[in-house]
């Protein structure tokens, strides 16, 4: 009778230690999948748990540990600054099959990146910013790229001279002046103007 007390003491010593240390006796870690997060400042949020997530990571784990049949509710308490991000299965029941199958999409918020052009009297002209290109025709005054990454490091070049005339980037930083760089803005954003003359 003795020891059966003891154990019945040490069994509720037990409980009572792991209420206090906010022990729930999960065995399961709560894993998000993170894909296209290149800025940083995303927070997620789980049974007020605020988990950061860093930009470049693929994967991020929520550090309480959840039982079987627990309910869990993957919010995003913070969206990073730059991008959006949505959550895909962030809602659902604890087991060993559901707790890797949330999944966070991110994509950064892009736009459009233009400069002046001057003296465009002839065709021929093309600019390059890797992948894309643009042609402006004789007599436009600017050129533009519609979806530049928010702050992203840009590099603008001329791929081909418009007929006739030699164009220059406006304080670029190479000896014939075909090339201009910069970091995009977090809105529509101006590059360098583009000054064409006659050969």
């Amino acid at each position: 009778m003795k020891n059966l007390y003891l154990r019945s003491m040490l069994a509720a010593a037990c409980a009572v230690t792991l209420a206090a240390c906010g022990g729930s006796g999960g065995n399961l870690y709560l894993q998000v999948a993170v894909s296209g997060l290149a800025k940083d400042g995303l927070i997620l949020l789980n049974d007020g748990e605020r988990l950061p997530v860093t930009a470049g990571l693929s994967s991020a784990v929520f550090t309480k540990l959840v039982k079987t049949d627990d309910r869990y509710d993957i919010t995003i308490a913070q969206q990073p600054k730059g991008a959006v991000c949505t959550i895909i299965n962030g809602v659902g029941k604890a087991s060993s099959y559901s707790v890797t199958t949330a999944q966070v999409n991110c994509k950064t918020n892009t736009y459009p990146l233009s400069g002046t052009i001057t003296g465009l009297t002839a065709d021929g002209l093309r600019l390059v910013m890797a992948p894309n290109r643009t042609s402006p025709l004789k007599g436009v005054t600017a050129y533009e790229f519609t979806s530049v990454d928010d702050g992203a490091a840009y590099g603008i070049s001329i791929l081909d001279q418009p007929t006739g005339l030699t164009c220059r980037f406006q304080g670029s930083k190479s000896a014939d002046g075909s090339d201009t760089v910069g970091t995009m803005g977090s809105a529509a954003t101006t590059a360098a103007t583009l000054d064409c003359t006659p050969q």
